[in-house]
């Protein structure tokens, strides 16, 4: 009696799954609802990470936002975990406030006699959209 020879293994047959459908869904205020709590936060001290000493002022703020605002704390938090930053003597307290609240609401409102103090501490932070905007006006 002859023994059956086992037949090959039949590769399973690909099931046809359509592709999923996908949508796509825009919340366009999303960032500045997303940037006004933090900004919200930041004034109440809530989930602050770190402390910048300005001339003897002490502000708080989020290492992620001062990051992502300007190369220069974007290189001085990398190189660094410390939850206080000292910065440069020659940048203005005030300058330097108005440039926080800048990166947190995404407006600059100042005395026109104030500008070039906000056009030096924005150069020191390499944010470069700022300059170019308080250089056109001035």
């Amino acid at each position: 009696m002859e023994t059956p020879t086992p037949l090959p293994p039949v590769p399973a047959s690909p099931t046809c799954n359509p592709a999923p459908r996908t949508i796509q869904i825009e919340f366009p205020q999303h960032s500045s609802s997303l940037l006004e709590s933090l900004n919200r936060h930041r004034l109440e001290g809530k989930f602050c990470d770190v402390s910048l000493l300005v001339q003897g002022r002490e502000l708080r703020a989020h290492k992620a936002v001062l990051a992502a605002a300007s190369p220069y704390f974007h290189d001085k938090l990398l190189l660094g975990d410390a939850p206080r930053l000292t910065l440069p003597s020659v940048i203005e307290a005030d300058a330097f406030e108005g440039l926080l609240q800048l990166i947190y609401s995404g407006r600059l409102r100042l005395p026109l006699d104030a500008l070039p103090a906000h056009l030096l501490v924005a150069s020191g932070l390499q944010m470069w959209q700022v300059v170019d905007q308080c250089s056109e006006i001035l």
